[in-house]
């Protein structure tokens, strides 16, 4: 009995370690057998990805059509339809209305045409020169108090070469003997004779029309004297600036 019982024990000794061997080799090949399992794939992103497609199309669209209205919101403005000499009177035929953007801020509304009609230009316009208010004056800018209008004949030989314009501020000369004589400073040139009251804006050398200069009513005898004299010359000075 003892014997037997030796024997089962030594047989269950060995069942357990024939176990234990087996199962070290099937844990030893899973560990080394390959897999054909696939990798998981990645979260799919393409919801959020649409979302955002659809959101920079929807922007897109908002911003041109933003864009398009903006182009859209046009006003009628006044531009000179024709060149204006400093100190015109404006007359309804000397302006015409253009369509500008809505953001342009100064110009002259187009509506308002009437109201500026009889104004007077304080600079020399071109035509086709959008206008504002700063160009455009209630009063003559050359009948302020104090002030005196003189006829000055101005042959050729004694403006510059290019001419003179109404507007430019000149010095008169008196010249005599070769000699001359500075007798005011600076005048303002107001208007030209001899062209139409629309283009009167200047002086060639092919024409020998007569200017009418604003001096003061002091330096106006001395200027009208010379003038008879056939004795000025004008010297047309450099702008400011």
């Amino acid at each position: 009995m003892a014997a037997d019982r030796r024997d089962e024990a030594r047989d269950a000794a060995r069942d357990r370690q024939r176990a234990r061997t087996q199962r070290g080799l099937r844990s030893s090949r899973s560990a080394a057998a390959p897999t054909d399992r696939l990798p998981a794939p990645p979260r799919e992103r393409r919801p959020v990805m649409a979302a955002l497609a659809v959101l920079l199309v929807v922007g897109g669209a908002a911003v041109a059509g933003l864009v398009s209205l903006r182009a859209d919101e046009r006003v009628q403005v006044l531009v000179a339809k024709r060149d204006i000499a400093v100190g015109q009177q404006i007359a309804r035929e000397d302006l015409r209305s253009v369509a500008v953007a809505a953001d342009v801020d100064g110009l002259l509304p187009a509506a308002q045409l009437t109201s500026f009609v009889g104004t007077y230009a304080t600079v020399p316009i071109t035509s086709g020169r959008l206008l504002d208010r700063l160009m455009l004056n209630r009063a003559d800018p050359f009948s302020g108090d104090g002030d005196a209008s003189v006829g000055v004949p101005v042959p050729p030989a004694r403006v510059p070469a290019e001419g003179l314009r109404a507007g430019d501020v000149v010095q008169v000369v008196r010249v005599t003997d070769g000699t001359g004589e500075v007798l005011v400073d600076e005048a303002v040139v107001a208007r030209v004779s001899g062209l139409p009251a629309a283009e009167d804006v200047s002086v060639t050398a092919t024409t020998t029309p007569v200017a009418t200069i604003k001096v003061s009513v002091a330096d106006a005898p001395a200027v009208a004297a010379a003038a008879a004299a056939d004795q000025l010359a004008l010297v047309v000075l450099a702008p400011e600036g």
